[in-house]
């Protein structure tokens, strides 16, 4: 057989049976295409926009290490090794070996061999997954890429091992970068990198990165766009599509950790972000103290109850940003955004099927779709990141 012109010899030694990066062997040229056509097709077949006006996509600077976060896995081996990797592709509960990814950093990689090595030494036993026993769960690294810092977070089951510590300890000192480790725990048999409780073993309680000229603050568990050089990109594009004006007042729903709201804080009168994830809006309110963006609001509320409330209230918006999960908007999102009626909004998504239906929807009742701009987030995966602009007809 006769490879595709478009094939490349994968640069990952665990490409044929890792779970990620499945578009390795493709030229990164080839995958842009299909990605760029992916959100075309989607908007065409499922929007029933007959000529979408999808602009060239914007690919990613950096191919390999771009990840900000990363989770790596401990488990058993069938020799009774303790393993320390990623999952093998479809089979959740086979952990294989890490000798290096190219997602993360280099130096993600050395600090994987090192707690491999010095668990092992302090006789921190693994967890199994399947016979839900010993301790080490996940390793979880963190890194602000504009800002060189880095958060480790060690997820275990139950059990006292003062020696944890001791690791903490020795990661901060061998690897200057590290400005925190903390520990979670997590007693369900549920295979997440979260857990009831969390503590912090060596170092502060988070790390920063900065997108722009604005800085935020990342810990253990709080949500932060793992590609941080495309998000910066992405942002930007959101900016450029939003034309805000600094009389505006914006609101900016699924607003997370607040990420978008500050970004665009400088450019408008007031920004309200809505969360429904407490946990989350706690981190938006020490962004906000990190940049002193003082027209930034908060509100932990669903986002359905919210935009309905304001729409009948006859709140008014000149702008509304939403980044919804890849689900897209609920339908009862959609309604009460109709009829809250701002004039222009920016849809950032990450799934091109249910943004071309939730488009589909705004357009029927009166928006026009002005530009649509594809993002590569995730070079060599499927996922693609898509931002449009929409504005209110009259």
């Amino acid at each position: 057989m006769t490879p595709s012109k478009s094939r490349v010899t994968p640069a990952c030694e665990h490409f044929d049976y890792c779970g990620g990066c499945k578009w390795q062997h493709l030229d990164y040229a080839v995958q842009k295409k299909y990605k760029e056509d992916q959100v075309k097709q989607a908007l065409i077949h499922l929007g029933g926009i007959e000529k979408p006006p999808v602009e060239p996509i914007i690919g990613a600077h950096k191919i390999y290490y771009y990840r900000n976060k990363m989770e790596f896995s401990f488990h058993v081996g069938a020799d009774g090794e303790m393993l320390l990797g990623l999952h093998v592709g479809g089979r959740f509960q086979d952990i294989f070996q890490l000798a290096s990814c190219h997602l993360q950093s280099e130096s993600s990689n050395e600090i994987v061999k090192f707690v491999r090595t010095r668990a092992v030494e302090l006789g921190l036993p693994p967890y199994h997954i399947i016979d839900h026993t010993g301790f080490l769960r996940f390793l979880v690294i963190r890194e602000g890429k504009f800002t060189g810092e880095t958060l480790i977070n060690i997820v275990t089951g139950r059990g006292d091992y003062p020696v944890l510590k001791t690791l903490a300890e020795e990661i901060g000192r061998k690897f200057p970068q590290v400005k925190s480790v903390s520990h979670t725990v997590n007693p369900e048999k549920a295979n997440i990198a979260r857990g009831e409780k969390e503590a912090i073993l060596y170092g502060l309680d988070h790390i920063h990165e900065k997108l722009g000229e604005h800085r935020y603050r990342i810990s253990a568990n709080s949500f932060f766009q793992t590609n941080s050089y495309q998000v910066q990109r992405l942002y930007d594009l959101a900016v450029e599509l939003a034309e805000p004006k600094h009389n505006e007042r914006m609101l900016d729903l699924y607003t997370g950790t607040g990420t978008i709201a500050i970004y665009f804080s400088d450019l408008v009168r007031e920004v309200v972000g809505v969360e429904s994830v407490a946990d989350a809006i706690h981190d938006a309110h020490a962004n906000i103290e990190e940049n002193s963006a003082r027209n930034c609001e908060f509100v932990i509320s669903d986002v359905a109850d919210y935009v309905k409330n304001a729409a009948a209230s006859e709140e008014k918006f000149d702008l509304v940003v939403v980044d919804p999960p890849r689900a897209g908007l609920h339908s009862d999102v959609t309604k009460s955004l109709l009829k809250l009626r701002p004039h222009k909004i920016v849809y950032v998504s990450c799934n091109p099927a249910t943004l071309a239906r939730d488009l589909k929807e705004l357009i029927a009742d009166g928006y026009t779709l002005d530009r649509a701009v594809p993002v590569d987030l995730f070079p060599h995966t499927y996922h693609i990141e898509a931002a449009c602009r929409l504005t209110r007809k009259g």
